[in-house]
This record gives C-alpha cells, structure tokens and sequence, in this order.
C-alpha cells in the first residue's frame, strides 16, 4: 500500500473514533441533564402540584411535602382533584365519640339537647399550617341546642362552648398518628363571663379543651363571636413535629 492509500485510510478510522465519542458524548450529556433535572425537580407541595403534573391523578391519599422539602413528608388526602383548585385535608387517625370533638353542651339559657360534631379530617392550609375550623366537609353532626333564637346543629374544629355559667362546653383534639402538633397559646376564651381552658399533652399533640359561660366558649386563636355551626377560618395554627 503506497504513503497516499495509507494516510487515506488512517483518516478514515480517526474520522469514525471522533464521530463515535462525539455521539457517545452527546447521549451521555443528555441522560446526565434528564437526571440532573428530575434530581431538581421539587417534590409536591400542595394537590395542585400533583394536579399540575397530573391532571387525571383522583381524590384520595398523597405524600407532601413541606416547603417542598424531601425531609418534610406528610400524609394529606387531596380533594376536588377534577378541578383547578384541589384542597388538602389532614386524615385523623383516632375517632370515636370522644376523641377530635366540638361540643356546645345544653342547659341553662341553651335549651335543646348537646350539638357535638366529630371530625374524621381536617382542612388544612399547607403553606401556613393553619387549620380551617369551620370546615366540616369530613364531619358528622348530632343534637340541637339554641343560643339566643339560633339553632345550633353543628360546632367548629376545638371550640367548645355553652350558656349555663359554667365551663360545661367539651372539645377534644387528638394529632397522634400525625407528624403535627397543636402551636402552644393557640386558644382563647370569648363572651360573656367567659370560662375554660386548653389543657396540652402528648408533646401538645392533644388538646382538651373546656369552655363556657353566659353564653361563652373556649375556641382557637383569633376571637370568633359565637363559634358555632359554620363559624371561623383558617384560624387553628399547628406546627410540624414528626
């Protein structure tokens, strides 16, 4: 082979090994940014996260996450997913008659039978943690008691209230079985000669709480004026403690 058949040739195999890494370079600069960007992409933090990236994802149980935060998960069952604006509520782990309950309690100037409201979950805000306590979305209701010519069928989340000049409203909050728990100071007592307290333990994850008066009540921080049925906001502030 003359000096000119072999330069020919050695272009040739230089010309493949280049094309080879340059493709070879190419796929593996894609692969790493397809896995760099799925590594910075922030896990959900709200439903509409989930609804954003998908739209045919159904209500029911999802892990968030705080801030976005992977160290910050969390258990939220996301509602009204069909829709743009899906809204996160906090599965209670303990029910019953007398755990997660409101009760407006009958007697004196309140005639009737007790209003008590018991709660299986809990609208909560996950930008702020604050608990929306009027709504009752996820709730079962019993008795009529009447506050001047108010009928009252139904209580707010923690409020506890009643009309006879005692502290004989009851409520109960119970967050075990949750990474939260209640933001100490959280309550207040309102009306008129107002009674009660919000008594905490297990690492302030349970809350009794006890409230009266003619008429008064014990409720969560800001004053709400008359805290029964549909009454307040997102009002009930908790803080993350796994």
């Amino acid at each position: 082979m003359n000096l000119t058949a072999r330069f020919a040739l050695c272009l040739g195999i230089l010309a493949t090994f280049a094309t080879g890494c340059v493709a070879a370079s190419a796929d593996g600069a894609d692969e790493q940014l397809g896995e760099t960007s799925e590594a910075l992409a922030p896990p959900p933090a709200s439903c509409l996260d989930i609804h954003v990236a998908n739209p045919g994802a159904v209500d029911g149980p999802y892990t968030l996450f705080l801030g976005h935060d992977p160290n910050k998960p969390w258990q939220a069952f996301c509602r009204d997913m069909a829709t743009s604006s899906p809204s996160e509520y906090l599965s209670l782990p303990h029910v019953g008659p007398n755990v997660n309950f409101s009760q407006y309690t009958a007697g004196g100037a309140s005639s009737g039978t007790n209003a008590r409201t018991q709660f299986s979950k809990i609208r909560i805000d996950p930008a702020t943690l604050l608990v929306d306590i009027s709504n009752q979305t996820f709730s079962i209701s019993s008795g009529t008691t009447y506050n001047g010519p108010n009928a009252v069928t139904s209580m707010p989340f923690g409020v506890a209230m009643s009309c006879d000049d005692t502290a004989s409203g009851v409520a109960n909050i119970d967050l075990g079985g949750t990474p939260f728990a209640v933001a100490t100071g959280a309550f207040l007592q309102g009306g008129t000669d107002n009674q009660g307290a919000a008594t905490y333990s297990n690492n302030n994850r349970t809350v009794n709480i006890t409230g009266g008066g003619y008429c008064g009540w014990t409720c969560p921080s800001p004053a709400t004026y008359n805290p029964f049925n549909n009454a307040g906001t997102f009002q009930l502030a908790l803080v993350y403690a796994p």
